[in-house]
């Protein structure tokens, strides 16, 4: 399956896209890549479902950052759970936390385990906060949490709950998964932040590399981006998208920003997915 940003000649391909050809990378390796600043591009987009439900809001949010005095990049997801009615108001205010807090946070105690928990259960005390204060039950606020943070040879990532982050090694072809999407113990079911065992729940895990694309992503994009079978990540749903990143300017692209959320709501994809979309993409790869 081909599919098009609306308005523009390039095409993203999708992950049954038999017919698609992927790049030819090869020929950029080693002939003029260098590896820059990040830019990068997000969008969040209400899935079909919600759009006939009262509120129609989009319960997911994300949040994407470049720090370059200390060279890091934050990438975050969070999607509320349908069932909670204030977990579009959680999916945010976690999302902001984790840009504001995280991107100046130590640099060595960022990519450790600990902190990770540590600031699981201070997202997890913020929602109790706020669940306080408009007398609502905790699991109203439900949410899930996805966050990449990204140095110049590390990389750490943190999961609680679905969705998932892929990423690509500089000067390597393959896009990998960075943690499985979590499921609860039900059909149907995750972790959230609001679980009581949310930081003991949570994923993490850290390597060293220089990464040069990485993708954080709800799992409204699960089915398309991923392949449930081999447990593995579609190649060509990302080398479709992160070429178009290239040559831009570091920063936030805001065009392809505006074509990635026309993308995530076209035709074709709501005809994979009712959910809402969240995808944030960022590369420091440069031609």
């Amino acid at each position: 399956m081909a599919l098009q940003f609306a308005h523009s000649r390039f095409q993203v391909s999708g992950g049954n896209a038999g017919s698609t050809r992927k790049p030819d990378r090869s020929k950029w390796l080693g002939r003029g890549w260098m590896i820059g600043d990040w830019k990068h591009a997000s969008a969040s987009v209400i899935g079909t479902s919600h759009l006939k439900t009262e509120d129609g809001v989009c319960q997911d949010a994300h949040g994407c950052s470049f720090t370059q005095d200390i060279d890091r990049l934050v990438c975050v997801v969070s999607d509320g759970a349908g069932s909670a009615s204030r977990s579009a108001d959680a999916s945010r205010l976690v999302c902001e936390w984790i840009a504001t807090h995280v991107s100046r946070a130590p640099e060595d105690d960022v990519h450790t385990e600990g902190y990770a928990r540590r600031t699981t259960s201070e997202l997890r005390m913020a929602l109790e906060d706020l669940a306080d204060f408009e007398d609502l039950p905790l699991r109203q606020f439900a949410c899930t949490l996805l966050v990449a943070i990204v140095a110049d040879r590390v990389c750490t990532f943190w999961q609680l709950g679905d969705g998932a982050i892929c990423f690509r090694e500089a000067e390597q072809e393959e896009y990998r998964v960075a943690i499985w999407p979590s499921k609860g113990e039900y059909a149907n079911t995750t972790y959230f932040l609001t679980d009581p065992n949310a930081s003991e729940e949570l994923e993490w895990d850290s390597v060293e590399m220089q990464v040069a694309d990485i993708a954080v992503f709800s799992d409204g994009l699960e089915r398309l981006a991923l392949d449930f079978k081999t447990q593995q990540a579609h190649a060509k749903f990302f080398s479709g998208l992160f070429p178009h990143l290239y040559n831009k300017p570091s920063g936030e692209a805001t065009e392809i920003q505006a074509q990635l959320a026309q993308f995530l709501a076209s035709d074709r994809i709501n005809a994979k997915t009712d959910d809402d979309k969240t995808l944030v993409l960022a590369t420091r790869e440069c031609i």
